[in-house]
């Protein structure tokens, strides 16, 4: 927009404007107190310095680049422009370095007002993790990954103030600029989310510093996951055995479970005289579930004493523990 709260049009680039500070080499004193042990060093030190004003800024600004218009269509997702830049990360002798960035957009006949004023403290990020796995779960999906052990620099060991990790619609672009699913940094390599059911796309980041600003590592390669349903409906109770002249009929109380489905139903055969043992358990119900709360089975053979097992079943398909009968007799007579 203009300032006349018209659309923007005409442009003719956007320049990236920079100033790099140097840590003064003598630094005062400082206290026991001021010092944190969970950020990093550099930005401590550079958080006694105030932060340069727009008039100082406008002193000692450097261009650094410009997007120029035929490029900002390639430069642009959604209402974000994006620009990357390769700041130096200390001085020649060591000292760390801050830098703060404005842009300008230069219109065919006015350029704009200098942009609000963004500064970060540059540090050795980490690569970005690797071996990346996700596995769902009854709890939620688990996601796995290993900590790097290098900074993009080639520094071994960098430090890491801990992982963020980031969940997006499967199939869809990652927007590296999205908020973490998780409220604080990820201290262990491992992670578990609840997201809702359907298939989901994870990465993982490391944290050279929590923020703000957040400076963190690349993102590492995805991982797909379709999470589902592994919470298993409550099982039958008060299940009861009636014998009747040729066959068993089983009777139950239903199972209140919002996404039930049906019924699942077992028999196992029993043979000895003194003491019964289990000879083989057959599905009775193997294609279509029960969804009645009660059971014939007709395929019984007289003189044979067998047992039954009921379980319930979600929309998902899971099942609940099985709930067994006492061993039942059908009779050789009426």
């Amino acid at each position: 927009m203009t300032t006349a709260g018209k659309t923007m049009t005409g442009i003719r680039r956007v320049v990236v404007w920079r100033s790099v500070e140097e840590l003064p080499v003598s630094q005062p004193p400082r206290d026991p107190g001021d010092v944190d042990p969970t950020r990093p060093a550099s930005i401590q030190l550079f958080s006694k310095i105030p932060t340069l004003a727009p008039a100082q800024f406008l002193k000692l600004r450097n261009r650094v680049d410009s997007i120029e218009g035929a490029n900002l269509p390639a430069a642009t997702t959604g209402a974000r422009l994006t620009y990357e830049d390769t700041p130096p990360f200390h001085t020649t002798d060591g000292r760390p370095v801050r830098v703060t960035y404005a842009v300008v957009t230069e219109g065919a006949t006015a350029n704009g007002d200098l942009s609000n004023l963004v500064t970060i403290v540059p540090l050795e990020v980490p690569v970005a993790p690797t071996a990346l796995a996700a596995v769902p779960r009854r709890e939620g999906v688990i996601l796995t990954w290993t900590a790097p052990d290098t900074a993009i620099s080639g520094a071994k060991k960098p430090p890491i103030a801990g992982y963020d990790v980031y969940r997006f619609p499967h199939g869809q672009p990652a927007d590296e600029f999205a908020t973490p699913i998780n409220t604080a940094p990820v201290t262990s390599t491992t992670f578990t989310d609840n997201p809702p059911y359907g298939p989901h796309d994870y990465f993982v980041t490391a944290l050279a510093a929590t923020g703000p600003p957040r400076i963190e590592s690349d993102p590492s390669s995805a991982v797909s996951v379709t999470f589902k349903d592994l919470v298993p409906p409550p099982p039958p109770t008060g299940l009861t055995a009636l014998v009747e002249t040729a066959g068993v009929r089983l009777v139950w109380d239903p199972v209140e479970a919002p996404d039930m489905a049906g019924y699942k139903v077992y028999r196992t055969e029993g043979s000895g005289i003194e003491q019964l043992r289990s000879v083989g358990t057959i599905p009775l119900t193997p294609i279509q579930l029960v969804t009645a709360t009660n059971y014939r089975d007709t395929s019984v053979n007289r003189g044979i004493s067998y047992y039954y097992e009921v379980v319930s079943v979600d929309k998902t398909g899971n099942e609940s523990a099985r709930v067994k009968t006492d061993w039942v007799l059908v009779p050789k007579t009426p």
